[in-house]
């Protein structure tokens, strides 16, 4: 007999001090509720969304659609597309085209069109993206649908007051229920993408990564008693009440924090380009009004790039940076400091946060510094691959398994299937 056991493309997600906990399944456990439906059957996708409402006009604008009525849109592929509201959010739900393989390609397509357009991952909810397929079935009785959730191993099974017969089925919530004027049951299932988010930078956002860049700290030679002034000679605004300044080409944000009466300029946001962008903006214009660089002190210029990252294991991020050729590297608590390239970095730990957070100085060149974090990025990567790898082999022979074979597949998870 033999059973698989998937090692995933992204190891890290996994702590590799549990790797030799993971459950071992049988090759015929393996398949998702998902795959074990036809395909033809899938009718349609929801997908959770970070898109606020105020936003989706202009973003089906620049996709090559046809609105067919409000907030619904058609795409030439045949993909239709209808945005609900969800509180402050807008689920996306995909319908049409000529089968069930193109509903979720074309799917795929509009959705890296958005990524690009707004520059961040449009589905990434915290650390999560959120899928919902509907399948049609021919259920019509629910003790049918009772009969086989148990045959399947699913528990937490129970009818709610909408008729509807929710359960957990390998790990998934599914959930059966018919639609009005109609005698069969529809089937959803969720699945949930855990996704990485270890600092990458503008150029790696995408489908797969959140934004990295979470603060942008400049120290300023401006003085309480003039900031005010510049500001309005640039038409922006001073709150007096949280010391901001709203900004106006992005959502980005601006504090002002006065330390030893002079201020520090804080932005902050969830897109790498809006916060550099509103940064060279304003400072360009504060510069020609006040006749001189607001952000040299004492002869330099000093902005603190803050990353916020996944790594969470201190002993593989100091071989890492180690590897990466780091000098001057010290170790204090939870603290690692280090100069790479002429930039100076700083991990550390927030109150309550697994993850390290990263501020960088000293950056002369910023394709370099984001080049610098995409290599560290796929070096830590490949450390906690290979610790975790090694972890569940261990595993194997602790449990006296043996391995027949080992395929590394297209997306670059490795299925190993173990003689028992």
């Amino acid at each position: 007999m033999s059973i698989t056991l998937m090692a995933y493309p992204m190891a890290f997600l996994l702590n590799p001090q549990d790797a030799k906990n993971e459950k071992l399944q049988r090759a015929t456990e393996v398949s998702s509720p998902i795959k074990r439906e036809s395909s033809q059957s899938l009718k349609s996708i929801r997908v959770l969304t970070n898109i606020e409402f105020d936003e989706i006009s202009a973003l089906m604008s620049q996709v090559d659609c046809a609105l067919i009525q409000k907030n619904s849109y058609y795409l030439p592929t045949g993909l239709k597309v209808d945005w609900q509201n969800s509180g402050k959010y807008l689920i996306a739900h995909l319908s049409g085209a000529n089968s069930a393989e193109n509903l979720q390609l074309f799917g795929e397509k509009l959705f890296e069109q958005l990524d690009e357009i707004t520059g961040r991952n449009v589905r990434l909810i915290e650390s999560n993206e959120y899928f919902y397929f509907i399948y049609e079935t021919s259920y019509q009785n629910p003790a049918e649908i009772y009969e086989k959730l148990k045959s399947e191993g699913a528990v937490q099974i129970f009818s709610t007051e909408d008729a509807e017969i929710v359960a957990n089925l390998n790990d998934q919530s599914i959930k059966y229920f018919r639609q009005p004027n109609s005698q069969n049951y529809m089937l959803e299932v969720e699945q949930q993408v855990r996704i990485l988010n270890i600092g990458l930078t503008n150029k790696a956002q995408g489908r797969n990564v959140s934004c990295g860049l979470t603060n942008l700290k400049i120290q300023t030679n401006i003085k309480q008693s003039e900031l005010k002034g510049l500001l309005n000679q640039t038409n922006y605004l001073f709150y007096e009440g949280n010391s901001q300044t709203p900004l106006k080409n992005t959502r980005a944000t601006l504090n002002w924090v006065l330390k030893d009466g002079k201020y520090i300029a804080e932005f902050s946001g969830d897109n790498n380009s809006a916060i550099t962008k509103e940064a060279e903006i304003i400072f360009r214009k504060l510069n020609m009004v006040a006749g001189r660089d607001l952000r040299l002190v004492e002869d330099v210029i000093t902005t603190v790039y803050t990353y916020k990252t996944n790594y969470t294991d201190k002993g593989i991020l100091l071989n890492t940076l180690t590897e990466h050729g780091a000098q001057e590297l010290v170790e204090s608590s939870e603290e690692i400091s280090c100069k790479l390239f002429g930039m100076e970095m700083v991990y550390y730990k927030k109150d309550g946060s697994e993850g390290y957070t990263l501020d960088i100085t000293q950056v002369s060149d910023t394709s370099q510094c984001e080049d610098l974090i995409n290599d560290l990025n796929d070096e830590y990567g490949l450390n906690i691959q290979e610790m975790t790898y090694n972890k569940i082999k261990e595993r194997l022979e602790q449990e006296n398994m043996r391995l027949e074979s080992e395929v590394v597949m297209e997306d670059n998870s490795i299925v190993l299937t173990i003689e028992v």
